[in-house]
């Protein structure tokens, strides 16, 4: 694979652009909505990012596998801070200051579901946790938990193994209670997204990606594909995995290629809003609420002032949650694992 100057170890350069491009779509379909406006496809940069879940716990494990244990710890510092951080923090604010969350009911049992990455249905109806946005975070505790299994298997079987059992759950949701929050998200459809890009760091492993040119066309189609549903005003609820999941699978798979094929430039806006994309992810719709809220009070309610003023604030609340909650959280994280196993030192007689 060509080396690209400024790259951190490691990383795919082309993958970290998609995820911020990915909560940047999400931020504005939320920011459009709030003004009155749709812009429906911004919601798809959930199925981008399933498909780049996939493909990434591929790569980060296909070389040196870890235990099952050493992968879910390092999934768990990733994921589990800034979310348990934001989560304590908002459902605190809610029970003193209930008018600042009106919609939110918190009770006992809903902060542990939410904290513990169980699904659950809301008073409005929604499987979602306290913070809504985490609802996608089920999902991927439930691929890592699922993958985590799969790391005691063969390299040559695990991909197998592991989608084979995402679409065996997709296969039997028919069969089950709708109505039952765990049986509606744990085989729903969409969990091929994340087999489809399990398969596609697969294929980066085994440098089996088509060339740049090819990349290049896939990457357009995935765009294209976008833009087609998105003009036919096609309801993807009823084939979401099909509408918005092969096209992300597109747009990824062209991404990559064009990557493993050539060098990706170094561009700082997009690098940074790709690092600080998870923070971004979980923040902007706290961002966006307090915006909305603050030009109310001042008499300022044009639908374009509100649009650009959440984007704004959507941004800039995500880079700061970035490098002020995210990174130190992450780093406490560690330290205090590594000093649990550290190996106590008798003192000297």
């Amino acid at each position: 694979m060509p080396v690209n100057a400024s790259r951190a170890p490691g990383e795919v350069r082309s993958i970290q652009y998609l995820r911020g491009l990915a909560a940047f779509g999400v931020l504005i379909y939320h920011a459009a909505e709030r003004a009155g406006w749709h812009f429906g496809v911004g919601a798809a940069g959930v199925d981008v990012f399933f498909v780049i879940s996939g493909f990434i716990m591929w790569v980060v494990t296909c070389r040196r596998p870890p235990t099952p244990g050493q992968f879910l710890v390092k999934r768990a510092q990733r994921i589990v801070p800034l979310y348990w951080g934001v989560t304590l923090l908002v459902a605190a604010v809610a029970l003193l200051v209930p008018a600042a969350f009106p919609a939110m009911q918190v009770t006992g049992q809903a902060l542990v579901q939410s904290l513990l990455f169980i699904p659950y249905q809301d008073p409005q109806g929604l499987i979602a946790p306290l913070i809504v946005p985490g609802w996608t975070l089920n999902y991927e505790m439930f691929f890592y938990a699922l993958f985590a299994a799969g790391l005691l298997a063969p390299d040559r079987l695990r991909p197998w193994l592991v989608s084979g059992a995402l679409a065996a759950l997709v296969a039997i949701g028919p069969f089950g209670d709708a109505a039952n929050p765990l049986w509606a998200t744990y085989t729903n459809p969409i969990l091929l997204e994340f087999g489809a890009g399990l398969w596609l760091g697969w294929l980066w492993s085994h440098d089996r990606l088509p060339g740049r040119s090819v990349g290049w066309a896939l990457t357009a189609l995935g765009l294209l594909g976008f833009v087609a549903v998105t003009l036919a005003g096609i309801d993807v609820a009823p084939a979401r995995v099909l509408f918005w999941g092969l096209p992300a699978l597109l747009l990824v798979t062209g991404a990559v290629s064009i990557e493993r094929n050539g060098p990706v430039p170094n561009l700082a806006p997009l690098r940074a809003l790709g690092d600080a994309s998870y923070s971004l992810y979980l923040i902007h719709g706290l961002a966006i609420s307090a915006t909305v809220r603050a030009l109310a009070l001042v008499g300022l309610e044009a639908p374009a002032l509100i649009f650009t003023a959440s984007i704004v604030a959507g941004v800039v609340a995500g880079l700061i949650a970035y490098r002020l909650v995210e990174q130190p959280a992450q780093k406490l994280f560690h330290t205090g694992l590594s000093a649990h196993r550290r190996p106590k030192i008798a003192p000297a007689a």
